[in-house]
């Protein structure tokens, strides 16, 4: 009966610690997938996990139902953790791409689409997110991901309580992941200050003139041929905003 409980307990907590990374959209990088498929793979991984696991000795707080959701917590907050991994750098590819927006005047379209619903949403943003998401895979990063997720239960045992989460590890994680979120559009926003001085330049020689309307689809031409051009080096720029995301998981907890 014993070998069943711990057999039942480690299946539930390899789920909980795969769940965010594989299921839940924000976190996982196969948001793309349909959920049926993601949620086969979870059960995939966490039933190899479990039979990967030596075997288990029942902890005595797993014998407690406060115990027992305590440990279950726990095991959702590491898979939260490693959520964050994908999470922040996405969100700092999509500031970088709403940045671009706003400089280049594309942030005007929110207000021509009916169907925003009063969201502000990044066109540049959304682009570089979808192109991030193929390099992942390309790159082979999920697999890094995977392997960290095995390897942090030699470190992390199933069913522990004792998780201690560092706050300055993940103030590092933030501040480098926007800082190369930025070095992918840089020489875009470079750029279109150039174009800015030169459309102010032109506003004080032409003052009666509405230099800004006349100098928008320049703007947005001008972004987008940045944008083509720098390509050639964001593929080098986001994987290592990845890398860097999914190597300083180990500081989160401390390590």
């Amino acid at each position: 009966m014993d070998s069943l409980f711990a057999l039942v307990a480690t299946f539930l907590f390899a789920t909980l610690r795969f769940l965010p990374v594989i299921v839940l959209p924000t976190l996982s990088p196969m948001t793309w997938a349909p959920g049926m498929v993601r949620l086969l793979l979870l059960l995939s991984l966490a039933w190899m996990t479990t039979l990967a696991v030596p075997s288990v000795a029942i902890e005595p707080h797993w014998r407690q139902p406060m115990g027992l959701a305590l440990a279950a917590a726990s095991e959702l907050l590491v898979g939260l953790t490693f959520g964050l991994a994908i999470a922040i750098p996405n969100a700092a590819l999509h500031s970088a791409g709403w940045l671009v927006d706003m400089q280049a005047g594309l942030g005007a379209a929110n207000l021509f689409n009916p169907g925003n619903a009063g969201e502000m949403e990044s066109l540049l943003g959304h682009a570089i997110g979808l192109a991030a998401i193929v390099l992942f895979f390309s790159l082979d990063l999920h697999h890094v991901l995977l392997r960290a997720l095995v390897e942090s239960l030699q470190v992390m045992p199933l069913g522990a309580i004792d998780i201690r989460l560092d706050p300055s590890g993940l103030f590092g994680l933030l501040g480098s992941a926007f800082l190369l979120g930025l070095m992918v559009v840089v020489p875009v926003v470079i750029g279109l200050f150039c174009v800015d001085l030169a459309v102010a330049y032109a506003t004080r020689s032409m003052p009666q003139a509405n230099v800004y309307f006349l100098a928008l689809p320049l703007k947005v031409a001008a972004g987008i041929f940045l944008l083509a051009l720098s390509l050639r080096y964001a593929p080098e720029l986001i994987g290592r905003l990845f890398r860097d995301a999914l190597y300083r998981i180990p500081s989160l907890f401390g390590a």
